[in-house]
């Protein structure tokens, strides 16, 4: 009869165990064989960034579905400089180091393709939600979109505010109210560039309640 499995010594994990993550003791990784496998999925209003920090981060060439925008209410704000829209998933994937690899997945943002946002809910995933920090109804789109992303997307949520003049502080403290009639006070609020690497590592590192890796 083959010997049984030691017992695991105090403060360690029983073999074959998943470890928790970081402080608040989420689960957000898969073991595949010496690499451990990530998910952060993005959300946000049109043109907000998310597609755009998929590209920065990712270090493979990102898969994208964007195609030309056509004006609506959900559109109607945005610069000219903003002529595509996310239809579908985009991909990237980036490998902090030999051992961790972090899938990124951006959402669409309008509401008719709102069926791409399934993947909220794989236990294993996080949710990044990208806001406008300079929206006169912050607050209300913080609501919106936190109740569409569903509850059990909550403890494993993030916010990125981009277009913030204060470091974003005003509009963590804005949203604070939100976060705890959702029951979720205590997640992270971070201001954020999509276009600036170093920004987008810090969000997605909070994202994942992992410590901030430069790479």
């Amino acid at each position: 009869m083959p010997p049984s499995d030691p017992a695991p010594r105090s403060g360690e994990a029983a073999p074959g165990a998943t470890p928790p993550i970081g402080t608040r003791g989420r689960r957000a990784q898969r073991n595949l064989g010496s690499t451990t496998s990530f998910r952060v999925v993005m959300a946000g209003p049109v043109g907000v960034g998310k597609t755009t920090a998929v590209r920065t981060l990712s270090g493979i060439e990102t898969i994208e579905t964007e195609v030309p925008l056509t004006l609506g209410a959900e559109t109607a704000s945005l610069p000219d400089s903003k002529t595509t829209t996310t239809v579908g998933l985009d991909y990237g994937v980036w490998k902090p180091t030999e051992e961790i690899s972090v899938a990124l997945i951006g959402t669409p943002g309008q509401e008719r393709f709102a069926e791409a946002r399934a993947s909220f809910n794989a236990p294993w995933t996080r949710a990044l939600l990208w806001l406008y920090g300079d929206s006169p109804t912050l607050a209300t789109d913080a609501e919106s979109w936190i109740g569409s992303m569903g509850p059990k997307s909550l403890p494993r949520l993030a916010i990125a505010l981009t277009r913030t003049a204060d470091g974003g502080a005003s509009g963590a403290a804005a949203l604070r109210p939100v976060l705890e009639r959702f029951g979720a006070g205590g997640q992270p609020v971070l201001a954020a560039d999509p276009r600036d690497r170093d920004s987008v590592i810090r969000v997605v590192s909070a994202a994942l309640d992992l410590p901030e890796v430069a790479a």
